[in-house]
C-alpha cells in the first residue's frame, strides 16, 4: 500500500489527485441481507450503511488533535485519521472505539454533514504494524530559579519515561526545549530577558538521555544549552526576538520554537509535553500569549496535542497571569498537578501514556467529491452506550493529495 501526504487546513492548498472508480469487479462488494450490493474498500463500511452523527450538548471527555493521510489502495483514495486515545469520563479508562455497521458504534464522522461509514483500528488490538502510533514528542521545560526543587526528578522521570516508550512498540522520538530563565546571563549577545535558553531537535531516546544526563550539568542547567546535530541552527535561532523576550516564564514561547524550528516527521502525531510552576507571561507580546494557540487559528489540528504537568497550586498561579493548562483544554491533552518537589509522580502514570498505547487509526472513503480545492467541514463526534461519555470535534479541511 503507497502512502502518500495529505494535506490538512483551510489555509493549506493541495495539489490535485485522479483516481479510478471504486468498483472493478465482484471482489470489490460485499452483499447485505437483503441482497442490495453495497461497494467496499480495504474492508471501509459503504456510506450507506453510515448513520448521522448523534447529538451532543457539551462534552464530557476530550477529542485530541489529529493528523490526516491519503492512502491508496488499487487507484482508491482511503482517507485516514490517526488520534491518541480518549478517556471514558465515568472511570477514565481509555475508550474502544467501534465504527459504523455495529450496534455497539460510539464514533461518527460527517464531511459536510454527510455520513461516512468508517472502519477503525485500535492499537490495543495488537494490528499490524501500518497501524501503529507514529509520534514525536517534545519536552518542553520551564528552568527558571523556581524549578530547581524538581528539575532533577523531572530529568530522572523524562529519560526513564521516553526509554520505557521507545521499547514498547511506539514509533517514536524525542526532543526538549528549555525556557524560563534569563536568557541575557547566558548569552551576552542576547538582550536582557527570558526566553529560549536550550534545546535538543528530533532524535532518539539515548540522545535525549545525553542532553540531560551526561553534560555535567544539573538541577536547571539539564535544559539550558543547545545539542545535537542541529545545535547550531537551533542556538542562532533563539536569537529571534519572538524567543528571547518574555515577562517572565513563557511556555507558549517554548511551543512555538518547537513547532517552527523542530524536523518532525510528515503524518506523526505530535505530543508536547509542558513542565511548569508558573503561569505563562508574554509580557505585552499577543504572539506568545495563550491567545496565539487558543483563540488566533494558528495552532491547526495537525500541529499537535498539548499536555500539562504543573508542581505549582493552579490557583495561584492563575492569580498571577495567563493559566498554562488552557493549552490542554483547547488541544484536547491532559492535565496533571503535582507536588513542588514531584515527589510521588512518576511520568508513566501521566495519562498521555494510556492515550498513545491506546490510539485509533478512523479510516472512510467516496471523497472524490471533495478534492476540489474547497475547505469541507469534518465533525467526529463520540457518544458511548450508557450516555455518559460524549465529545464533539469540528474541523475544516482541504482535501488534497500529492502524487
Amino acid at each position: 500500500m503507497k502512502r502518500n501526504l495529505f494535506t490538512l487546513g483551510a489555509l493549506l492548498m493541495a495539489a490535485a489527485f485522479t483516481f479510478t472508480s471504486c468498483l472493478s469487479d465482484g471482489d470489490d462488494t460485499i452483499v447485505l441481507e437483503d441482497g442490495q450490493y453495497v461497494p467496499t474498500v480495504d474492508g471501509i463500511p459503504s456510506d450507506d450503511l453510515a448513520d448521522p452523527n448523534p447529538d451532543v450538548n457539551g462534552s464530557t471527555t476530550s477529542i485530541p488533535n489529529i493528523q490526516y493521510e491519503v492512502e491508496t489502495d488499487g487507484g482508491d483514495a482511503i482517507m485516514r485519521i490517526d488520534m491518541t486515545g480518549i478517556q471514558d469520563a465515568d472511570d477514565y479508562d481509555w475508550l474502544r472505539l467501534i465504527g459504523t455497521g455495529t450496534p455497539d458504534q460510539n464514533v461518527w464522522v460527517e464531511v459536510d454533514g454527510q455520513p461516512k461509514g468508517i472502519l477503525v483500528t485500535n492499537s490495543s488490538d495488537n494490528q499490524n504494524e501500518n497501524d501503529r502510533p507514529q509520534v514525536d514528542m517534545v519536552f518542553l521545560v520551564d528552568n527558571s530559579g523556581s524549578m530547581s526543587q524538581e528539575a532533577n526528578a523531572i530529568a530522572r522521570d523524562i529519560t526513564s519515561w521516553s526509554q520505557g516508550l521507545a521499547s514498547s512498540g511506539i514509533d517514536i522520538r524525542f526532543g526538549c526545549v528549555g525556557y524560563g530563565s534569563g536568557v541575557g546571563a547566558q548569552y551576552e549577545y542576547l538582550k536582557e530577558g527570558y526566553g529560549i535558553s536550550g534545546a535538543l531537535d528530533m532524535t532518539t531516546s539515548a540522545e535525549l538521555d545525553e542532553y540531560l544526563n551526561d553534560r555535567g550539568k544539573s538541577g536547571t542547567s539539564r535544559t539550558i544549552g543547545y545539542y545535537g546535530e542541529y545545535a547550531k541552527s537551533l542556538q542562532d535561532a533563539a536569537n529571534y526576538d519572538i524567543f528571547r523576550l518574555a515577562g517572565g516564564e513563557c511556555g507558549v514561547q517554548a511551543l512555538w520554537f518547537a513547532d517552527e524550528m523542530f524536523h518532525f516527521r510528515s503524518g506523526s502525531n505530535r505530543i508536547y509535553v509542558n513542565f511548569t510552576d508558573d503561569a505563562n507571561y508574554p509580557a505585552t507580546n499577543e504572539d506568545i500569549s495563550i491567545y496565539s494557540v487558543v483563540n488566533s487559528g494558528r495552532w491547526t489540528t495537525d500541529k499537535g496535542t498539548i499536555h500539562s504537568v504543573i508542581s505549582n497550586d493552579t490557583t495561584t498561579i492563575k492569580s498571577r497571569g495567563e493559566a498554562p493548562w488552557l493549552l490542554s483544554k483547547y488541544t484536547g491533552g491532559t492535565i496533571i498537578v503535582a507536588p513542588s518537589d514531584f515527589s510521588g509522580v512518576t511520568l508513566q502514570s501521566l495519562p498521555v501514556t494510556g492515550a498513545m498505547q491506546n490510539s485509533y487509526v478512523i479510516r472512510f472513503t467516496n471523497v472524490d467529491e471533495f478534492m476540489d480545492g474547497e475547505v469541507h467541514e469534518v465533525t467526529i463526534t463520540i457518544l458511548s452506550a450508557d450516555g455518559k461519555t460524549y465529545a464533539e470535534r469540528t474541523f475544516y479541511v482541504v482535501f488534497g493529495t500529492a502524487e
